[in-house]
């Protein structure tokens, strides 16, 4: 089965390009999908539509044109459309490894670092990471898991093969509260390195209370 790099399938769309190019990518790549795959990647069949977990909720999918619903049938943001789309894409079968590796780690999001620092450490610290109280419900409620890890630590399962880890740092008298999420080490065989800023910004915003 062909294991291409997310990052040649999904390439970063030029300036002009959005998030509708992506759709349309992802769209034309899900045709050549094979429905053991799709099982095999969490996906159950349900008639015309694909029923996906992610994090504490099931999606529905149309695989052909696209779109990704709620259960109660409302359309979800673009950027959880592109993610849901892309995971379903995946060709390979990369081995479920847990999460061990920071963003940071990546060669190929160094030239991301501002850009995630900004918009997914600051954002969570400034919204459900602001208290060990704020987090702890906000992660109750996308059904996280406790881990170990600094001063409080949760695991979700943000697709039936994929989860990632956050890890949450308390404020002091000097410092304001910090975090790391944890992503598994082959996680460049799941996502481009785009997606994964994207993956990481949207787990951020659902435990900020944003609705998919």
């Amino acid at each position: 089965m062909n294991s291409e790099s997310p990052n040649a399938r999904f390439p970063k769309p030029a300036p002009q390009e959005n998030y509708r190019v992506a759709v349309e990518r992802a769209v034309e790549a899900l045709r050549r999908q094979t429905p053991e795959q799709l099982a095999w990647l969490g996906a159950e069949r349900h008639g015309a539509i694909w029923r996906l977990p992610v994090l504490e909720s099931l999606l529905e999918v149309d695989l052909a044109t696209g779109r990704v619903a709620t259960s109660a049938g409302a359309a979800v943001q673009i950027a959880w459309q592109v993610l849901v789309l892309h995971y379903l894409a995946v060709t390979g079968r990369p081995e479920s490894q847990p999460p061990a590796v920071s963003f940071a780690d990546l060669a190929s999001g160094r030239g991301y670092a501002s850009v995630y620092e900004k918009r997914v450490i600051r954002r969570l610290c400034a919204t459900a990471g602001r208290s060990r109280e704020t987090l702890h419900r906000a992660a109750e409620s996308l059904s996280a898991r406790p881990a170990h890890g600094g001063d409080a630590a949760f695991d979700f399962d943000v697709f039936p093969r994929l989860s990632v880890r956050l890890i949450w740092h308390a404020p002091d008298e000097e410092f304001p509260p910090s975090a790391t999420v944890l992503l598994p080490a082959n996680i460049e065989a799941w996502f481009c390195t785009e997606d994964i800023v994207v993956l990481c910004e949207s787990l951020v915003a659902r435990l900020g209370g944003r609705p998919f």
